[in-house]
């Protein structure tokens, strides 16, 4: 069985280092501390707060992913089925119908799951005010057992149509949820400092910030190699650096290609560099119907930008050689057509450089000559 897990939480002998900040969450938590996690894209950030709790026995999760949102009816319903999913009890069936009566809710079970699923009736839209009958719902919880809230991708909150006033009545009541500790977890580092560092937000100061970083390589790499070796396989010292530098040290595209390498050496065989290219081809077949997706979303200039930056990287991709790399265009229209692009998740900022948010779609433009 392939052991390289990528894509999902992996909690347990899945779950690689991070030792320090398992211990700062931890502590956090058990002080009915908020806290803010940020760190790029697949680097971990869910992993690491779901083995934190995990390791806290006694304590629930409940855990709403905000990926996407772009409602205040959508952010109450989200809050709500998992509300349904912590407290799988009778009683609170009764009590979330009851209370929730004006939703006309209906509850169901997964037949795989055997989890509950709440569903509410779509002409029936939640405004912002609903919030707070929410979170009322969730303090309620509260005072009858322990568990944290966390709420994943937080810095979607604000594409919301008012965002202002969803987290201002978020911060109204999780002010005084004190026996509650919430986790933000985001993505977008400026978007989350938007959101708790700017003194005009409702959530400035509101929560301690904790930075996840790439895992060592040092640290990563022996994990790694040990996964390897459980399958009769070792990989080179050589070709782990290459993975490492080929997915930009990201914790969860490092694995993806990893699961990769494994698929295509046999057992009793050396995971060496060659093997790479085999790898690379197979994520390509997998995902290129997604690619060519992306493709299809740009403008010619767009592409033509996009492939200027696979080949030359992100550091300067606002300077004069880069604008002449795509043409005679103004760095105003290069500029723009990078928005668009982290717009719709293609690219990302990650401090003064701009990058793939899929390395291996970068690795498919290059060679390609688009």
């Amino acid at each position: 069985m392939n052991p390289f897990k990528y894509g999902s939480i992996v909690v347990g002998k899945d779950f690689c280092g991070r030792k320090e900040l398992l211990k700062q969450i931890a502590g956090h938590i058990e002080a009915s501390q908020n806290i803010v996690v940020c760190g790029e894209r697949r680097v971990g950030k869910s992993s690491l707060v779901y083995e934190a709790v995990r390791r806290r026995k006694g304590a629930g999760l409940l855990y709403v992913d905000l990926l996407g949102i772009k409602s205040a009816d959508a952010l109450c319903k989200r809050i709500l089925r998992a509300i349904v999913i912590l407290e799988n009890k009778a009683s609170w069936v009764t009590k979330i119908i009851k209370t929730l009566s004006h939703l006309r809710p209906t509850i169901t079970t997964d037949p795989v799951t055997a989890m509950p699923i709440i569903s509410f009736d779509a002409s029936v839209e939640l405004k912002a005010d609903s919030i707070q009958e929410v979170l009322d719902l969730i303090q309620s919880i509260g005072k009858q057992k322990r568990f944290v809230v966390v709420l994943d991708e937080f810095q979607d909150i604000l594409k919301i149509g008012d965002a202002n006033e969803a987290i201002a009545l978020l911060r109204s009541k999780i002010q005084f949820h004190n026996n509650i500790a919430y986790v933000f977890v985001g993505s977008m580092r400026h978007k989350m400092d938007e959101i708790f560092t700017s003194p005009n937000s409702a959530f400035f100061k509101s929560a301690i910030p904790i930075t996840v970083d790439p895992l060592p390589y040092e640290e990563f790499s022996m994990f790694l190699m040990k996964k390897f070796e459980s399958g009769l396989r070792k990989i080179l010292g050589e070709t782990l650096r290459q993975v490492f530098e080929i997915a930009n040290d990201i914790t969860g595209d490092i694995q993806q290609l990893c699961e990769a390498l494994w698929e295509v050496t046999p057992e009793r065989d050396a995971v060496s560099p060659d093997k790479l290219k085999s790898a690379v081809e197979l994520i390509f077949t997998r995902e290129q119907k997604s690619y060519e997706t992306f493709v299809s979303l740009l403008t010619d200039f767009q592409l033509r930008c996009l492939s200027a930056l696979a080949r030359q990287g992100g550091r300067r991709v606002y300077s004069m050689d880069f604008v002449k790399a795509v043409g005679p265009h103004s760095s105003a229209s290069v500029n723009r057509a990078i928005t668009r692009m982290i717009d719709i998740n293609i690219l990302f900022k990650s401090g003064k450089e701009v990058r793939f948010v899929n390395p291996f779609f970068k690795a498919w433009l290059v060679p390609r000559g688009r």
